[in-house]
């Protein structure tokens, strides 16, 4: 809802193409009955995937922000404000003289926890390329009630800084994931009851926070992280042809322009040969060893599926415990949108899988 009452300009325009797109969708429907992307997909899942690609790309076309809001708004006692976190506990790369540490906020899923509950939690990171989203009701309600009836009975959905907007650079991202980390731990949830969790570039965030936590600061170890879809290389995703010559292209609605907008802004005036810099962009071909498990879930037709499964086979082989889950058939994120995409059942699953995982990850 921010993108269409910040920018009612750009959201008429994006809803214009949309729209355009829907106008379309008959004839394409005629053509999916006899040839489809994926020959399992039904109908429905090879149009969605047209209709997200249609929104992302004239997204990345108007690039309208989504500004950072700091009031509760219609989800009252769900949306708690979380403090910046101290210098002290900024160390290498989060010690940026222009990126300085914000206050930012996060919303609960299903609910505000009970005064004393002392079981797991969720810390999730949304999707959105850097670029949008806020993980608040408007966006994620169907990614926090699938991880909160399925994973852990509660979740905190941060409203990280966004790239696209002004200061959200890197390190802005990470620096309100670790005040989210030690907001939880704060509030007197134990470390090894704290999962933390990432989707696509949220899942860039959520590796990049339990990569500080193992190898830069004193904290307690997390209980487990999850990645969904994760989007590791954000060298790569600068340049749209990289994005939109993948082999998993027709089978995936995420899109160059759309990549490439996010990345950009988030790597803007940074030297990404810096060796102390450059895991935490490109991630991928930088193991490291993890205070935690780590539970990698992949749609097999993605374009970021290979480079999911390569970071984890790369943290595997650096002596750390990880499991991965491909989603058969599956395009990007279906934890967050299996509802728009028709893959809801499959999203469930992977939930369900998580929640055995970090069962066992003691």
């Amino acid at each position: 809802m921010g993108f269409l009452t910040s920018h009612p300009g750009k959201a008429i325009w994006v809803l214009g193409a949309v729209l355009i797109t829907l106008a379309r969708l008959p004839l394409v429907s005629l053509y999916y009955i006899f040839r489809r992307p994926n020959p399992k997909w039904t109908i429905r899942q090879a149009l969605m995937n047209d209709l997200m690609r249609a929104f992302l790309y004239h997204s990345a076309v108007v690039q309208a922000k989504t500004p950072l809001k700091l009031d509760p708004g219609s989800e009252g006692e769900r949306f708690v404000t979380i403090p910046a976190v101290q210098s002290n506990h900024l160390k290498g790369v989060l010690d940026d003289k222009k990126i300085r540490p914000a206050v930012t906020a996060g919303t609960w899923y299903p609910s505000l926890p009970p005064e004393g509950y002392t079981g797991k939690v969720i810390l999730h990171f949304h999707g959105g390329g850097y670029a949008i989203g806020e993980g608040r009701a408007a966006d994620a309600a169907y990614a926090g009630k699938t991880l909160t009836d399925n994973t852990a009975p509660y979740a905190l959905f941060v409203q990280y800084r966004l790239a696209s907007n002004n200061g959200g650079r890197f390190p802005a991202a990470l620096q309100d994931a670790l005040s989210s980390y030690i907001f939880l731990l704060s509030k007197g949830y134990d470390a090894q009851d704290i999962i933390i969790s990432g989707d696509s570039a949220g899942g860039h965030v959520a590796l990049s926070l339990l990569r500080y936590i193992s190898t830069e600061v004193d904290l307690s170890a997390p209980r487990a992280l999850l990645l969904w879809s994760p989007s590791i290389n954000l060298e790569t995703a600068r340049d749209p042809s990289v994005t939109n010559s993948s082999a998993y292209y027709t089978t995936d609605y995420v899109i160059g322009n759309f990549q490439s907008w996010g990345a950009k802004k988030f790597t803007e005036g940074l030297d990404l040969s810096d060796p102390n810099l450059r895991p935490y962009i490109v991630q991928s071909g930088y193991p490291f060893r993890s205070v935690s498990p780590i539970w990698v879930c992949v749609g097999g037709s993605e374009i970021l599926g290979p480079d999911g499964i390569r970071i984890a086979e790369e943290l595997r082989e650096h002596g750390n415990m990880v499991e991965t889950h491909t989603i058969s058939g599956a395009p990007h994120d279906v934890m967050f949108v299996g509802n728009i995409m028709g893959f809801e059942k499959e999203a469930v699953e992977a939930t369900q899988l998580a929640h055995r995982f970090i069962e066992k990850a003691a």
